[in-house]
């Protein structure tokens, strides 16, 4: 009998996944940022090549981890591919401020809070990483001069903290779209467990019927041949009453038991024992 898949092993797999995905942005979106980038004098390659590298690299550790994906491992590699990529995205949008014309500044940051919310393992990581992108735009705009603050568009680069609110609202959302999927996966990992149990009720009772009714008819033979094993057999009687009630009592499963075409002609030792 193959056991039901654990909460926390479903739940690791979908932080897992959504770590993957996360390193995988990073490893496609920060090298492109170069062809975007390619007219922008003095714009650096490295950060963005370096970012890339870490991405793929931190792609390789959770794909080594593939058959035993922990939430644990699955939220320090999002943070830590965060973290990567906001140094790069800090060392690139003072080239990018610096460039003649006018930019609008931080569009990475605001692509990077929304992928968050949508890919982040669990709340607190992913509001960390909200903060992250939302926090190192908003210092960045402070510590560049007067000058390249005012080529700056209309209303940048304050309209990040829209960016975070809608962020936050699908991040909330999302976590609790997660744990309604947890309740409903623990409500049918119990079902499955109910439903095995019961069946095991059923195969038990259908396995000891026979046997208790051959113990009945010896029991009624041998008190009308040997009427002084009366006492004996009274009490092999009240047993076998006692053992009828019990298989009543698993009677009471059988109503919970969604029945399919294997369970026609099941074998009731493999049920019981389990195999």
């Amino acid at each position: 009998m193959i056991p039901p898949p654990s909460e926390d092993g479903h739940q690791a797999r979908n932080a897992w996944r959504g770590s993957l995905w996360a390193c995988g942005l990073n490893a496609v979106g920060m090298p492109l940022d170069l062809l975007i980038a390619r007219d922008v004098a003095n714009m650096p390659r490295w950060p963005a090549l370096a970012s890339g590298a870490a991405g793929v690299l931190l792609m390789l550790v959770l794909f080594a981890q593939r058959r035993r994906p922990t939430a644990r491992l699955a939220r320090a590699t999002f943070l830590v591919n965060i973290a990567v990529m906001l140094v790069a995205l800090w060392i690139t949008s003072g080239a990018y401020a610096a460039a003649p014309g006018r930019w609008i500044p931080f569009q990475a940051n605001k692509l990077g809070a929304l992928a968050a919310a949508m890919l982040a393992p669990d709340l607190v990581t992913g509001s960390l990483a909200i903060g992250g992108f939302v926090g190192m735009a908003l210092l960045r705009y402070l510590t560049l001069h007067d000058a390249l603050q005012e080529r700056f568009a209309i209303g940048e680069p304050w309209t990040i903290l829209i960016y975070a609110v809608f962020a936050l609202a699908l991040l909330a959302y999302r976590a609790q779209r997660i744990a309604l999927a947890r309740r409903m996966f623990r409500v049918r990992t119990e079902s499955i467990a109910t439903q095995r149990l019961a069946r095991a009720f059923l195969a038990l009772r259908d396995f000891t019927n026979t046997p208790l009714q051959t113990i009945e008819l010896a029991a009624v033979i041998l008190r009308r041949q040997h009427p002084e094993l009366a006492p004996i057999l009274d009490r092999i009687d009240r047993s076998v009453d006692r053992l009828y009630r019990l298989n009543n009592t698993f009677s009471v499963y059988e109503s919970q038991i969604e029945w399919t075409e294997e369970d026609l002609t099941p074998d009731p030792t493999a049920l019981v024992i389990g195999h």
